[in-house]
């Protein structure tokens, strides 16, 4: 099944873990992942430090993997103590299901980030804490898991003091400047109330087809021409390349995407058109109806007051550092913001680039460890 591919992957690592599942308030089943400090001698689950990681656009929690037992920063944070649960959101390979909806049906995927992060994330942090019995826990995210974060502790501030701590790998908000060629090609189209966008509303962008993805992974395997597999990410993420883990592509496309649905571009689209970070915008007639106000309101990002610490790099086409500074200008409580010293560090780098363990992820940890041990 599926929804068994992290577990058996975990456990063929060497490692215990948990499936969990959550149902959010509009009925979608979520599928979480924990990989728990466990006594040698009891088998009994510890209470230890909270991490939740959550992933990016059109990825799930498998990529948090993606870089073996020895460099993935799932594996070192368990390493270093900590109870570590791995998130997801709607549309992925891991949650396809509805408690009033079938996947096949278009009000389905009528979703975007912003209903994985007033649903998702509260249904999923509410569970972590209950299920680890703590009552605050340090945030990971990457690109779209970043977006979530803020725009979920920008509508329900009340939720900011649940986290210790968080750090942002290239987080996506402000996209104006994006060097993205997918946006400067189609983000004036989907980013505008027309037909098209209209009618792709309701649409699902990937399929999760496991004939499909083992197609896409299969084109990586040839190691004489290794540019069949990486031009797929070009539209995406831009044509350098150079810090990108090769040996991991066939992992990569094996795990990349894995569902989600069309409104989620364009809500980013949108932005790249507005220059603001804000709600969807459903058109004046129905901004009125949900907003009561013609334009869709932007997100109060001055409400989201977890210490917040942020990485982000000169050569990402994504998002681009003067959108990163227009977010920490509006951010109160930012500790830190690294920008990575490697000038053709790209937005995949974060997650699977050469360097990103020595660089990012073990940071991350000491980090955190330096937190905990404040707090003794």
């Amino acid at each position: 099944m599926l929804m068994s591919l992290q577990v058996r992957r975990i456990q063929n690592d060497g490692y215990n873990v948990e499936r969990h599942t959550v149902t959010t308030k509009d009925g979608y089943v979520l599928t979480l992942h924990r990989i728990p400090q466990v006594d040698p001698n009891d088998n009994i689950v510890l209470q230890r430090p909270v991490v939740f990681l959550l992933s990016g656009l059109y990825a799930s929690s498998d990529v948090w993997l993606l870089n073996g037992r020895e460099d993935s920063l799932a594996y070192l944070l368990w390493h270093a103590g900590y109870d570590v649960w791995l998130g997801n959101n709607r549309g992925n390979i891991y949650c396809r299901h509805n408690l009033w909806m079938n996947a096949t049906e278009r009000e389905f995927w009528n979703f975007s980030w912003h209903e994985m992060s007033i649903y998702d994330m509260p249904a999923q942090v509410d569970y972590v804490l209950r299920a680890s019995g703590v009552a605050r826990m340090h945030f990971v995210g990457i690109s779209q898991g970043g977006t979530i974060f803020l725009v979920f502790n920008s509508m329900m501030p009340q939720y900011n003091a649940v986290f210790k701590t968080a750090t942002l790998l290239a987080p996506v908000a402000y996209v104006s400047n994006t060097k993205s060629g997918l946006a400067k090609i189609v983000g004036p189209i989907l980013g505008t109330r027309n037909y098209i966008s209209k009618m792709l509303e309701g649409v699902e962008m990937f399929s999760t087809n496991k004939f499909v993805k083992k197609l896409l992974s299969m084109t990586c395997l040839d190691n004489e021409k290794p540019l069949v597999c990486i031009t797929r990410l070009w539209p995406a993420v831009g044509y350098d390349t150079r810090f990108l883990n090769k040996t991991l592509l066939p992992d990569l496309m094996a795990n990349f995407p894995t569902g989600g649905s069309v409104k989620q571009l364009m809500h980013y689209f949108q932005g790249y058109v507005s220059t603001k970070f804000r709600q969807y915008d459903y058109g004046p007639e129905r901004n009125w109806l949900h907003y009561q106000q013609l334009e869709p309101p932007e997100y109060a990002l001055e409400k989201v007051s977890t210490p917040i610490t942020i990485f982000f790099s000169e050569n990402d086409y994504i998002v681009a550092p003067a959108d990163i500074w227009k977010l920490l200008t509006r951010l109160p409580n930012v500790e830190a913001a690294y920008k990575v010293p490697w000038k053709r560090w790209n937005h995949f780098d974060f997650i699977c680039g050469l360097g990103v363990r020595e660089y990012i992820f073990d940071n991350i940890v000491v980090s955190m460890n330096r937190y905990e041990q404040r707090r003794r």
